[in-house]
Order: structure tokens, then C-alpha cells, then sequence
């Protein structure tokens, strides 16, 4: 919904998110925020009631911005944990590539090397808009059948060959896990909800009984806090884009 936020430098984004949400909080509490006031004008101890008012809507808008907190950075360290295990892979299968003869051993070193440098570079770019490389799993298809068309000797390759096998099965796996958390991210409903809660939070503050400068300080810093969670919910919501 917001994906221009990751091509920004990370001080410009936070201070464009949270003037996004301060600015017009500051003018509408010096245009709107008198006629808003005026609806409960004449209640008796209505200040109170619209506390305790503010006290239960920021208590469910808290909580749903904690949740999605969690639930991006709980997705943030899964990406990171799915390139470590990748890479792991990585490593182990050009190990076990070492005991092949040759010309195996080369053949699937050289296509193992291509790959890591087409998932370092273009692959890379490619993730980060969400889609997969081509060259990337045209790679993959290639260690495939270079691994299964190969018919080791058994008075000693056979260990070996099952093992490299085994070895590729678990890179395909967390290759996937990396690419799915690539496309993993926030749904816009929720995005909806966050918006209409943080409008919804300053309107029942307008409410308040309050002189101009109370509310300009009130409002300003609520928002101001609105602003800056939902700019780190944005940036860490994709975890393969920017630089974050």
C-alpha cells in the first residue's frame, strides 16, 4: 500500500509518516476542533465521560497496533532466518559437490555458483518487487538434472550422492520459505483499519473541553507516536526491500 515508503532514506520516511498524521491533526484542532467540541456542550462532567471514552478506544487501537508490530517483526526475522538457512544449504551442497567426479563436480559447482550470484544481484532486485528470477530457477532445474541423471558408482559414490540428494531437498525447501516470506505483508484492510482508528482517536480527543494549546500538545504528541509505529510497521512489513 505504501511501497514508495522503501525507496526513501529511513530519517525522510519517518518524517514524512509522521507529518502525515501531526499536520492535519494540528489544523483541524485549531479549524475543526471548536465545532467538534460544541456536540457535547452543556453535559454535565462530559470531559469526563469522553475520558473514559479515549481510555477504551486507545486501549483496543494500542493492541492492534501491537499485534501488527509483532506480527512484521516476527515476519522480519523469519526472512532473515530463511537467507541463513539458504545459505547454509548453499555451502553444504558445494561441499558435497567436491566428492563427484569429473566433469560432474564442475558442471554442478559452476551452476551452483551461477545461482548464488544470480540470487546476489538480479535475483535480488527481483525479490524485492516480489517476483522470482527466471535465470534463478532455470539454475535450480539444472543442479536438478545434472544431481538426478547422475548414476553414481556404489563401491563408494552412492553414500555420497544420496547425501548431496538429501542436501538439495532441504535447499529447495528453504528456498521457497525465502521466497515466500518475500510476498509475505500486511493486508490493506488492516492498513484501512490503522488509518480510520488513528482519525477516530483524534476526533473523540477533539471532544475534550480543553484550551487551543492543550489540545495542539495532546494531539500533537499522540499522533506524533501513531506516526512513527506505523512507519516501522511499513518499512519492516517488506523485509527484502529498502534499507532496512
Amino acid at each position: 500500500m505504501i511501497d514508495w515508503l522503501h525507496d526513501l532514506p529511513p530519517f525522510v520516511g519517518a518524517v514524512i509518516v509522521c507529518a502525515s498524521f501531526v499536520v492535519p491533526t494540528l489544523i483541524g484542532s485549531a479549524v475543526l476542533q471548536p465545532a467538534v467540541a460544541r456536540l457535547l456542550r452543556g453535559e454535565r462532567e462530559a470531559n469526563a465521560a469522553v475520558g473514559l471514552l479515549l481510555s477504551a478506544f486507545t486501549l483496543y487501537f494500542a493492541v492492534l497496533l501491537a499485534l501488527l508490530s509483532v506480527a512484521v517483526y516476527e515476519n522480519y526475522g523469519r526472512a532473515q532466518d530463511t537467507i541463513g538457512r539458504e545459505a547454509s544449504s548453499i555451502i553444504t551442497l558445494y561441499r558435497d559437490f567436491s566428492g563427484y567426479p569429473e566433469p560432474q563436480r564442475t558442471a554442478l559447482r559452476d551452476a551452483l555458483r551461477q545461482y548464488v550470484e544470480e540470487e546476489a544481484g538480479p535475483g535480488w532486485r527481483e525479490q524485492e518487487r516480489g517476483q522470482v528470477s527466471d535465470r534463478g530457477t532455470l539454475l535450480v532445474d539444472e543442479l536438478d538434472n545434472r544431481l538426478t541423471s547422475f548414476r553414481p558408482d556404489p563401491t563408494g559414490q552412492d553414500l555420497l550422492h544420496r547425501e548431496a540428494l538429501r542436501t538439495f531437498d532441504e535447499f529447495i525447501d528453504r528456498r521457497r520459505a525465502r521466497i515466500q516470506a518475500s510476498r509475505t505483508s500486511v493486508p490493506p484492510v488492516m492498513w484501512y483499519v490503522v488509518i480510520l482508528g488513528a482519525v477516530l482517536n483524534v476526533l473523540v480527543l477533539w471532544l475534550f473541553d480543553l484550551t487551543r494549546t492543550t489540545h495542539f500538545i495532546l494531539g500533537g504528541v499522540l499522533t506524533l507516536f501513531i506516526g512513527v509505529v506505523v512507519y516501522m510497521v511499513a518499512v519492516l512489513d517488506q523485509p527484502f526491500r529498502g534499507v532496512h
